[in-house]
């Protein structure tokens, strides 16, 4: 999106610059026109320069003519070139607040998880110190068992000796 925009702004100002000189050709060929004008008025017998003056002056409005519609179709590119960028602006703009929408939902979920984790997380230390209580409990019993047993054998000896 940065590239279009910079392409942009280097077609808008080609075009500026562009109105910029066929308006300083216009002023140019305005200034040369009434140059000429005014050297064959000046210059010439007073007779002969009312038709070539009539002659430049019916040219002059041509010209005129040409280079306002010139300027008009810069003017129109121009406006058109403002357009387009407005709306690639706008799908940009658009863009990116999808993609600022869509990275905070995925920072909700990454939260969500983390929550998740530490509860699991919670939940797997106290198994183990319940597993570890049972196993201690298991040896103390098997301990006992194991007392038991031989206290058991022990009077059973006795018991078949005085038998």
């Amino acid at each position: 999106m940065d590239l279009e925009s910079v392409a942009e702004s280097e077609n808008v100002s080609t075009l500026t610059e562009h109105v910029q000189h066929r308006a300083n050709e216009n002023i140019s060929t305005k200034v040369q026109l009434q140059d000429r004008s005014e050297r064959q008025y000046g210059l010439q017998d007073p007779q002969e320069s009312p038709g070539k003056l009539a002659g430049s002056k019916a040219d002059l409005p041509a010209r005129v003519v040409f280079s306002e519609e010139d300027k008009l179709k810069i003017s129109k590119d121009l406006i058109d070139l403002q357009i387009e960028t407005s709306k690639m602006k706008e799908h940009y703009e658009t863009e990116n607040f999808e993609l600022k929408n869509m990275i905070l939902a995925l920072e909700n979920r990454v939260l969500e998880l983390e929550l998740c984790s530490e509860k699991v997380t919670g939940e797997r230390d106290a198994l183990q110190e319940r597993l570890h209580a049972l196993e201690t409990s298991r040896k103390e019993l098997a301990d006992e068992y194991i007392i038991l047993k031989s206290n058991y054998l022990a009077l059973g000896k006795e018991l078949d000796q005085e038998v």
